[in-house]
């Protein structure tokens, strides 16, 4: 549906960015929070973001995958204003500080249950470094493949492989039968 709706929009339909805005804006703000930006930066990055991609409609065909054309665009939007507001500092040695907020479960599992949960699952992501993190939120919650995930985060694809493949050991060596309970909601 996404490649119709995006096809429509390149060719100038209003109402098909309307809805790409829509459909991915909460997903975006999420993904920035994530990362550790601030709501109000966010927000213009993100403005940024669908304004580039308006202007520049005509040249997007190429794009395959919206979702990750958009998550790339954000990200290459916040690392540009963290390096323009560092000036001595290697963004290399920016230290992530991914964070997963999982309120998809929301709807799977009584509230009780829900806080026990978000418990665990907050001890075994603390296990994890913010690209590990990041890695599983891409792969698992958003389902990119690693050729995305790589791209994404300026890795190999196999490092991307290797990294998603370390962060659910690193998760299992934590506990591994509520990891595996988790998968099934997820």
């Amino acid at each position: 549906m996404d490649e119709v709706v995006f096809q429509r929009f390149v060719n100038g339909d209003d109402a098909a960015f309307t809805f790409i805005y829509n459909k991915y804006v909460d997903l975006l703000l999420q993904y920035g929070r994530s990362l550790g930006f601030e709501k109000e930066v966010l927000k213009d990055s993100i403005q940024d973001v669908f304004v580039k991609l308006y202007l520049n409609r005509k040249n997007l065909s190429e794009v395959r995958n919206l979702k990750y054309y958009l998550f790339r665009s954000l990200k290459n939007n916040l690392l540009d204003l963290l390096k323009s507001s560092v000036d001595t500092c290697n963004i290399e040695d920016y230290q992530y500080k991914f964070t997963i907020k999982w309120n998809v479960l929301n709807d799977l599992i009584a509230e009780e249950d829900k806080k026990e949960i978000e418990k665990k699952l907050n001890k075994l992501l603390d296990s994890l470094t913010g690209r590990q993190k990041e890695i599983i939120y891409l792969r698992f919650i958003h389902g990119m493949e690693y050729e995305e995930i790589s791209s994404l985060m300026n890795m190999t694809i196999q490092s991307s492989r290797k990294a998603v493949s370390r962060a659910i050991s690193k998760m299992r060596s934590v506990k591994v039968a509520f990891f595996i309970a988790i998968a099934c909601f997820l």
